[in-house]
């Protein structure tokens, strides 16, 4: 009786430890999926609005944010969605400045972003902070998310924003 006990005791404390956390490799990899799905988009952003706490996980939110301009119809709604999400994203990054996360969703948001929304400057700047730091992010998974959304990326870049086969080389790691 009392080994029953203290099994359903922990399962029932491990059960509420783990609800509510986000699975951010799922996060990561839905990231460029939500784009064109629009529930994905919706319940992302709803999980990570109900829990983001960490620094990536707030990044996720305003790139979830920003992604979700794209699914209004109103100009004026997506606008001031897009701004909502830039504004905290860049928020997110000016107290992170080495989360590895946070400078992927800035370059691919700049990447993706209109050129009448002025929100490309630092495109060259998240580059090379990937190729150089790509390597230190603790999830493999995640690594291998980040990697492949560049990678295929690579396929519509011109100039300086192309990863040269070195940069690849570097990235792979």
């Amino acid at each position: 009786m009392g080994k029953r006990f203290f099994v359903c005791i922990f399962f029932v404390l491990s059960t509420i430890i783990c609800f509510g956390q986000i699975d951010i490799d799922k996060i990561r990899s839905d990231y460029s999926v939500a784009v064109k799905d629009k529930k994905l988009c919706e319940n992302n952003l709803k999980t990570l609005e109900s829990g983001a706490k960490t620094a990536t996980e707030q990044g996720y939110l305003a790139a979830y944010e920003i992604l979700w301009a794209k699914h209004k119809n109103n100009p004026f709604t997506k606008l001031s969605q897009f701004k909502k999400g830039k504004n905290r994203l860049e928020s997110v990054i000016s107290k992170n400045k080495d989360n590895i996360d946070l400078h992927f969703i800035r370059w691919s948001v700049q990447t993706h972003a209109p050129s009448f929304l002025d929100y490309h400057k630092d495109r060259l700047v998240d580059k090379n902070f990937l190729v150089q730091n790509l390597k230190k992010l603790p999830s493999q998974e995640g690594k291998k998310i980040i990697f492949k959304y560049l990678k295929e990326a690579n396929s519509y870049l011109k100039g300086d924003h192309l990863f040269t086969k070195d940069e690849l080389a570097e990235l792979s790691k």
